[in-house]
C-alpha cells in the first residue's frame, strides 16, 4: 500500500479521536458547562414557526448507549414545573444523523420518549457539512457498522426573523437545568 495513503488514513483516524477529546477540552475549561457561541446557523431543518427557541439533540435512531439516556432525561426536564411557563416558545427537537432509516422513523422516536418532542430526519446531502456547522462529532462507528459515535451535546437555538443563530452548547452530564432555564430566560426577555 502507498504511503501517502496509509498516512492519510492514520491521520484521519487521529482526527476522528482528536474532536471529542477537544470538545471535551472545552468543557472542561467551562465550569458552567456551557459554550457561548452566538452565530448564524443553516435553518433549513429546524420547523418550529411558533417557537422563538428549540432545545436540539443530534443523535440516531435506536441509539441505546447515548440518546436515549438523554432524552428521558429530556423529557423529565421538559414535563418539570419549573419548564412548565417555557413551552410554549420552546421546543424540542432530535436530529437524527443516520439518514439509513425510514423518513418518519425520527418523529416516531423522539415521540416515545415526550408526544411534544419534534423528530428531524435529514438526508445524506443534508447532513454534509453540519458538523462543522454545530461543532458536532459524528463517524460511523468502527467497532459496530450500524451504529454511529456521536457526540452527545445539547444546543441552544433561537430563530428570529428567519434566521437561526445557535446560543449554547451544553454539557449533558447531567443537563444543568437551572442553567439552561435561566439561558432561555434570558434569551427571551432580550426579545421583549
Amino acid at each position: 500500500m502507498n504511503k501517502k495513503i496509509i498516512l492519510a488514513v492514520v491521520f484521519f483516524i487521529i482526527l476522528l479521536m482528536a474532536i471529542p477529546l477537544f470538545q471535551a477540552f472545552l468543557f472542561t475549561h467551562q465550569t458552567s458547562g456551557k459554550i457561548i457561541v452566538e452565530k448564524q446557523v443553516d435553518n433549513s431543518f429546524f420547523k418550529h414557526p411558533s417557537k422563538n427557541l428549540s432545545l436540539v439533540f443530534f443523535g440516531y435512531v435506536g441509539c441505546t448507549k447515548v440518546c436515549t439516556p438523554i432524552l428521558y432525561q429530556l423529557d423529565s426536564f421538559y414535563d418539570s414545573a419549573e419548564f412548565s411557563p417555557l413551552k410554549p416558545f420552546v421546543g424540542v427537537s432530535f436530529v437524527n444523523l443516520m439518514p439509513d432509516v425510514q423518513p418518519d422513523q425520527p418523529k416516531a422516536f423522539a415521540q416515545s420518549f415526550n408526544p411534544n418532542f419534534e423528530g428531524i430526519y435529514l438526508e445524506q446531502k443534508e447532513l454534509m457539512g453540519i458538523d462543522r456547522e454545530f461543532n458536532l462529532f459524528f463517524s460511523k462507528s468502527l467497532s459496530e457498522p450500524s451504529e454511529i459515535d456521536h457526540s452527545d451535546h445539547l444546543y441552544l437555538i433561537e430563530q428570529k426573523n428567519g434566521v437561526v443563530v445557535l446560543k449554547y452548547i451544553y454539557s449533558t452530564h447531567p443537563i444543568n437545568r437551572e442553567l439552561i432555564i435561566s439561558d432561555i430566560k434570558r434569551t427571551l426577555s432580550e426579545k421583549l
